[in-house]
Parts: structure tokens; C-alpha cells; sequence
């Protein structure tokens, strides 16, 4: 356990993470026991640089991360070319896809790398649909995360962790939005994201974005219609597979990894200053109709006051994102894990915290995860294994929350607090249009809005694996997902703003209604898979069949309330406001889908240079009606791996080389 304090010194690279704050200091202070950390927390940091080539040949994109920190990384230019902080005595773990790793311990300032070429990758196993198989002898596009890039960064969810990672996936990161993955392309019709499957389970993006990076074994990609086929019509998008991880025979492993920092934005909008506004104001109004001059939205000696700040309350400099966004925000988030087993039973548990808050000041998010893995040998022919996965999300909200989009509606020409206390009535000398001033970023901090909100997410796995004979596994899987989301949300009153120049309010300004709402909402869904699937090898010749079948029922519902005009802004109870007809609403929902299934795979290989597969599935969906209920989705495609060959035995520069094609 002690071996594994090291990660608490903030793995993680992010460029958001701008101070780090060390606890293993307190943690040898205030514990009865002394711990001993693996390596000195103070050492003396030099640049050093080298050089990394393969076959006298420069190697770019080669990743250099020192042993004993984590967070100091970095990658070779493209003439293999490396420089990095760190200190004699220390190691570098120098890694590049298609080579073996190494691990080079620092004897001098310089030093120049050698790699050599690895066919580890190519007898790599993948996840793919209901099965595994062996990297060199896939015939679809199939991308795997390596997760220890993913463990190292500081980020908020999964979605935005695995960004850059891997090859063809996107991730579509919108400021105030959940980070969303694409994989294939965007499409016209409804939504296009791809279809999550977590341990045999149908999920969604929500629960894959917050799933723990430390309780997952492999994540796979399935991007093309080759690979996803197997999955029918909800593939369209392609497909991402979880498999958590699994306890091992052996004695009981504790692991705890940790970090407590700061966050810091990584990018912000460069907007004009009001001089620069103002100008570009003349500008547009002179382009549009230059016979009326040049300074037809402000004058000569308007720019200037923006210029030299003499009036700030009519001509003011203001920048939105400067005043009304937090510099740097907290951090932390800890896991700890327990794993092992025996011949008959092995086990994983384990449990995670995660706490931020966001720039905008009064908004913080909680994570709670719980994970456990169970499996067992019963029999050398059965295996029963269970899982349970559950995640609560909470965020609550202290007072008004301005939308990001205010920070640019509202101009740098709009005072946004008057020297008098009052809220900003004047953009560049006149009164602000109403748009404006109620997109004051800083004056909806000062509202006694609040809203609070929780999200559950529960997934119940149990089922067995049956190996009669040879070569025959038959498995069976039922499913439980559980989603419930409640939240309760107040709008407060507020004043209107008032006119600067004459003192009195503006109308349409301030919020005259005030008003409690709650929402509930469920889904459900029962998931129930059973598969066989046969494996044979007859001398040069290896097969694969599998067969399949699933049923799901989801079921959906939803119930909201609201009421309006409380006595006072200091009630939380929905009962405190008014009865009146008017003043209550209500709604609900109710859905009910299932999807019965059929699917099936057959993979062929010969003399492992020339592959085949055929993948074939039909859906059937209660949405549709019972006449043209059925779609079917087949797939085929084949490899030929060239680089097996013995024409190309004695081409050392080929490490591996494969055509395949497919039609689906």
C-alpha cells in the first residue's frame, strides 16, 4: 500500500492544473506511523536533453515521462529530438506505439535513446462485439485507449480525459456543456452519438463520462460498419466498449491514488477593448453608409474617454471574463481499491471521490463511485460473475448562474457597476438596450436564485459462463440500469435596474414572479443476453462462430411541479407558495420500448495471412409497428496480412502490413 502513495503527488497533466498542493508533508506529521515514500520529494531539476532513434533512424511523437513524476512529460519533435526537466538518478519510461517500452535511468544531462521494434501490439487481445480477438488479425477499424494517458490527466470526466488519445475519435468540448464523443461522423436525423456498452450493459455517454479511469481495464472503439454491425441499428454512430477490471488469485491489493490542485481556464475569448469596439462601431456604420462619415456611432472625443478611462461610468472599459470569472478553482479527487482472490473466487471494490467547483463563482459538482467485480469458479466448466457499478452526481448552485454566452452579448462598452452601488444602465454614454443590462454576467451573481440537483446511476450485473466441451462457451447475462434524476431549482425576485442619469428603474429589467420547481425522472432498463460461441483450429485453419441473443425493456418516467409567488425568497418547501390555479402547474411522462434480437459472427483465418468475418444482426423495436418491426444489418470483411509472407520476410522495414476492405 505505501508503494502506492507516489501517484498522490497529483498525477495528472493538464494545462489547467496551475498549482499543486503536496499532503504527503502533513501525512508524515500528523500519522502515528511514519511512512516511507518511494523516492525524495525535493530533488534538483536540470533539462535533459537526448536524442531517440530506431535503426540509426529519428523517432517523432516517442512519450518520455519520469518514473518518479508522473506529471513531467513529454514527446519527441519530429527529429526524435527530447528536452525535460528532471535529475541524475531519476528514470525515464520511454514508450512509442510499435516499439518496447524501456525504462532509462538518468546518468548525465545528455542522453540518446535507442528503441527497438515490438510485435507485443500485434498479439495484443481487443474487445470487440460480445468477444475478443487478437489485434494483427482484425478485419474492422477497432481503437484501443492506452488508459495510463487517461490516469494521468486532471480532468472534470471520462469524455474530456480521453481527448487526443486515439485516432478517429473526437471529443466535442462546448463551454457550460458535458463533453461529447463523435466517432463516426455527424449525422442529420436525432442525435449522433455512438453506442456505450459497459460490461455487456446498454449505457449512455452520461455514465461512461463518469466512470472512474481507475476501475477500468480496456476501452475499444469500433468505428466502422465492419466492427459495429454486430451491435444492428443503434451502431450507426460506431460503438464504445468498457470492461472494468477484475480481481486476480492472490493476496489482498490496496491501492489509493489521490490529487488536491487547481484548476485554471485554458483558454478564453480575445475580445476588444471599447476603444477597439467603438472603433470598429465607426467602422461598420461607415461601411454600411459611408455618406453619413465616419463617426456616426461614436465621436472622436467618445473614443477617447474609452481611451483614457475619465468618465468610467458612462464610457467604461470592461472586461466581462476578467471581472466575472474565478482565476483558479479547486480540485481533488481520490480512489481507493481493493483486489485479489483464490482458485474459487476472485474479487474488485472500489470507491471514488470526486469535488469541483466552476469558474463561475456559487456552482460546485460532487462524484461519489462505487465499483465492485465478483467472480467465481464453481466448476472447471462454470463461472458465475456479478458486478455492481453506481454513480451519484450532485451539483448545487448558490445564487444566479450567467450563461456564457452573456459574457459576449454584454459589450466592453457597458459599465458593469456604477460608482453609486447601482447595477450598469449606460453603454458608451446612452442607456444600455434591454439586452444588455439583463446580460449583466456580474449582476446575476446577485440574485437569490438556487438550484440543487442529484443523479443516480445504478447497473446490477449478473451471469455465468457454461464450457460443456472443448472449444464451447455458452454464457448467459442479466442486466439492471437504473437512472433517477431529481432536482429542485428557485427563481427569486430582483429589482430593476435603475437609470443612471435619472435614478429611475428600468422596465422589463427585473424578475417580478417568483417560483419553485421539481423534477423527478426514471429510467429502467431489463437487459437479458445469452451467447454460445465455438472456437476450432484444424491445422492451418482457425474458426470462430458465435450466435447470440437479447431482449431490453425500458421503461421511462417523469413527473415536474412547479409553483409561483412565495412570500419570501427564504422558503425551500414547494407548499410555501401560492395556491391559486395560475400559480401551479404540473407534467409527467411515461415510455415503454423493447428490442428483441438476433445476431451472429463467423471469423476465419488461414495460415493467420488471410482473414475473414461476416457479422449478421436483426432488431426488432416495439416503436415501429408490428408489420416492419425487423431491420437487419449485416456486415463482411476481409484482411490479408502481408507482412506474413515470405516475399517479404527479409524487408526489415516492414513491421506490420495488412489490406483488408470491407462492406456493410
Amino acid at each position: 500500500m505505501i508503494n502506492q502513495l507516489g501517484p498522490l503527488l497529483f498525477r495528472g497533466k493538464t494545462s489547467r492544473l496551475a498549482t499543486l498542493i503536496l499532503l504527503s508533508t502533513m501525512a508524515t506529521q500528523e500519522a502515528s506511523a511514519k511512512l516511507t515514500l518511494p523516492y525524495n520529494l525535493v530533488v534538483t531539476q536540470q533539462n535533459v536533453t537526448g536524442r531517440v532513434t530506431a535503426n540509426q533512424e529519428s523517432v517523432a511523437g516517442v512519450t518520455l515521462t519520469v518514473k518518479e513524476k508522473p506529471t513531467v512529460s513529454v514527446s519527441t519533435d519530429n527529429q526524435g529530438n527530447f528536452s525535460i526537466q528532471a535529475s541524475i538518478g531519476q528514470t525515464l519510461v520511454v514508450s512509442a506505439i510499435g516499439y518496447n517500452s524501456q525504462e532509462i535511468i538518468i546518468s548525465s544531462l545528455v542522453n540518446n535513446i535507442d528503441l527497438t521494434a515490438s510485435n507485443q501490439a500485434l498479439e495484443e487481445v481487443v474487445v470487440v462485439g460480445f468477444g475478443t480477438q487478437k489485434k494483427a488479425n482484425l478485419t474492422g477499424s477497432v481503437a484501443s485507449l492506452d488508459l495510463s494517458t487517461v490516469q494521468n490527466r486532471v480532468q472534470p470526466n471520462l469524455a474530456s480525459a480521453i481527448q487526443g488519445t486515439t485516432p478517429g475519435v473526437t471529443v466535442i468540448s462546448r463551454p457550460g456543456q458535458a463533453a461529447a464523443i463523435n466517432v463516426r461522423g455527424r449525422g442529420n436525423l436525432g442525435a449522433s452519438s455512438p453506442l456505450y456498452v459497459i460490461d455487456g450493459a446498454i449505457s449512455d455517454g452520461t455514465v461512461f463520462s463518469n466512470l472512474d479511469p481507475n476501475n477500468i481495464k480496456s476501452v475499444s472503439f469500433l468505428k466502422d460498419a465492419a466492427s459495429s454491425a454486430i451491435y444492428g441499428s443503434r451502431a450507426a454512430y460506431g460503438v464504445i466498449l468498457v470492461t472494468t477490471k477484475k480481481g486476480t488469485e492472490g493476496k489482498m491489493a490496496i491501492n489509493y491514488s489521490g490529487y488536491l490542485g487547481y484548476r485554471t481556464p485554458t483558454y478564453l475569448p480575445k475580445v476588444v477593448n471599447s476603444t477597439q469596439y467603438a472603433e470598429l462601431m465607426n467602422e461598420a456604420m461607415f461601411n454600411r453608409n459611408p455618406k453619413l462619415g465616419m463617426n456616426q456611432a461614436y465621436t472622436p472625443e467618445e473614443v477617447e474617454k474609452f481611451a483614457n478611462g475619465s468618465d468610467p461610468d458612462r464610457y467604461p472599459n470592461t472586461d466581462w471574463f476578467d471581472i466575472a470569472l474565478d482565476k483558479t478553482v479547486p480540485t481533488t479527487n481520490h480512489n481507493l481499491n481493493f483486489s485479489g482472490g483464490s482458485s474459487k473466487i476472485n474479487y474488485f471494490t472500489a470507491l471514488g471521490y470526486n469535488q469541483d467547483q466552476a469558474f463561475t463563482p456559487g456552482s460546485e459538482s460532487k462524484k461519489y463511485n462505487f465499483q465492485t467485480n465478483l467472480s467465481s469458479d464453481v466448476t472447471n466448466w462454470l463461472t458465475i460473475k456479478g458486478n455492481i457499478s453506481y454513480i451519484r452526481n450532485q451539483g448545487d448552485v448558490k445564487n444566479g448562474q450567467p450563461g456564457l454566452a452573456n459574457f459576449l452579448i454584454a459589450p466592453p462598452t457597458m459599465v458593469a457597476k456604477h460608482s453609486n452601488g447601482e447595477w450598469g444602465s449606460i453603454s458608451g454614454g446612452q442607456l444600455a438596450t434591454q439586452s444588455f443590462l439583463n446580460a449583466n454576467p456580474l449582476r446575476a451573481y446577485s440574485k437569490n436564485n438556487w438550484s440543487n440537483s442529484t443523479t443516480e446511476n445504478t447497473i446490477y450485473n449478473l451471469g455465468f459462463d457454461l464450457k460443456p466441451i472443448d472449444g464451447l462457451v455458452l454464457s448467459a447475462q442479466g442486466i439492471m440500469n437504473r437512472y433517477e434524476y431529481k432536482g429542485k431549482s428557485y427563481t427569486a425576485l430582483q429589482d430593476e435596474v435603475k437609470n443612471f442619469n435619472t435614478g429611475a428603474p428600468i422596465p422589463g429589467t427585473g424578475v417580478y414572479t417568483n417560483q419553485m420547481s421539481m423534477d423527478w425522472r426514471s429510467r429502467q432498463r431489463m437487459q437479458y443476453l445469452a451467447t454460445a460461441e465455438y472456437s476450432k483450429t484444424i491445422g492451418d485453419h482457425d474458426f470462430k462462430i458465435l450466435a447470440g441473443t437479447s431482449y431490453e425493456d425500458m421503461r421511462y418516467q417523469a413527473l415536474g411541479g412547479s409553483r409561483k409567488n412565495f412570500p419570501t425568497d427564504g422558503l425551500i418547501d414547494m407548499n410555501g407558495g401560492s395556491t391559486a390555479g395560475p400559480d401551479i402547474s404540473n407534467n409527467g411522462g411515461f415510455e415503454d420500448n423493447k428490442l428483441l434480437s438476433y445476431f451472429g459472427r463467423i471469423n476465419y483465418s488461414f495460415a493467420n495471412k488471410y482473414l475473414f468475418e461476416a457479422n449478421m444482426r436483426a432488431d426488432a423495436s416495439s416503436s415501429f409497428h408490428k408489420d416492419n418491426r425487423w431491420g437487419y444489418f449485416p456486415s463482411f470483411s476481409a484482411g490479408w496480412r502481408l507482412d506474413q509472407e515470405d516475399f517479404l520476410q527479409d524487408v526489415s522495414w516492414i513491421q506490420n502490413l495488412k489490406v483488408r476492405g470491407f462492406m456493410g
